[in-house]
């Protein structure tokens, strides 16, 4: 039989800490690319001049690393104003 439900979690990793490997795959492509920006602005470039289409497409599919998606927004406000009636402010 295991834990009871809702009993405190005992050994492992804590929850959201990411393992050694992924830690070390991101530093070193991190490392990788920030050796490549010129390049990157060279091909952006080059794409660019060949075909805008693609061009824009490509910074689009870049910039979703970069920029937070947009989100709909399900939240409902309603607001009740009084009527007022302008004889009263004589």
């Amino acid at each position: 039989m295991g834990k009871a439900k809702g009993s405190e979690k005992t050994g492992g990793r804590k929850k959201g800490t990411t393992n050694k490997t992924t830690t070390e795959a991101r530093e070193l492509f991190i490392k990788t690319i920030e050796g490549q920006t010129e390049y990157i602005a060279e091909a952006f470039e080059h794409v660019k001049q060949e075909n805008p289409e693609k061009y824009l497409d490509l910074i689009a599919k870049f910039a979703q690393y970069f920029v937070p998606k947009k989100t709909e927004n399900s939240d409902v406000v309603k607001h009740e104003f009084p009527t007022i009636d302008m004889n009263d402010w004589k």
